[in-house]
């Protein structure tokens, strides 16, 4: 049986497309009953595609990124770095019964929050959407400072080209 508690986050991998599994994540009633058909707020869970964390790992990323007690993760590393693809997270208070997974799910581990984290649902940036959605996120605007260097460079570019058009307008007459 998988524990829960208040302060406990659990980890699932997805044996789905990202897409599907995003939407596995959005969608109550589905998601609760990959879990067993426990109650489950949707709010407080994420998909998370593996490849997207490069380097940094699964297990680093639940350490660094949601604040697992890092003794107990390392004790998992292999198996979550291992992971490749989806996964679920589950915040801790997105269950309050033991969750029993069932396909797609499978149970990668459940590990205790070393600090306690407000209520309320996950703070989503826009840059961390890519790593959701497997789009990329849009190019950064220029920002007004590269703006303001380049209409310089094109205001002097403009007066030597008049300088030089009335040099040769001098010599011609």
């Amino acid at each position: 049986m998988i524990r829960t508690d208040a302060e406990t986050i659990h980890v699932f991998a997805v044996d789905l497309p990202m897409p599907e599994a995003a939407a596995l994540a959005d969608d109550g009633a589905a998601l609760s009953e990959a879990l067993g058909g426990i109650e489950v707020e949707p709010d407080k869970v994420i998909a998370l595609d593996t490849r997207a964390l490069a380097d940094l790992g699964l297990s680093s990323y639940l350490v660094e990124g949601e604040g697992a007690v890092a003794a107990d993760v390392r004790a998992d590393a292999g198996k979550l770095d291992a992971a490749q693809g989806p996964v679920l997270i589950l915040h801790p208070r997105a269950v309050t019964d033991p969750p029993v997974p069932q396909s797609p799910l499978r149970h990668l581990g459940s590990y205790r929050r070393d600090r306690p984290m407000p209520e309320g649902p996950p703070i989503r940036a826009a840059s961390a959407e890519a790593a959701a959605t497997g789009v990329p996120p849009a190019a950064p605007l220029p920002r007004n400072n590269e703006r303001r260097q380049s209409g310089i460079v094109a205001t002097v570019a403009l007066l030597v080209a008049l300088g030089v058009v009335f040099v040769m307008w001098l010599i011609a007459s």
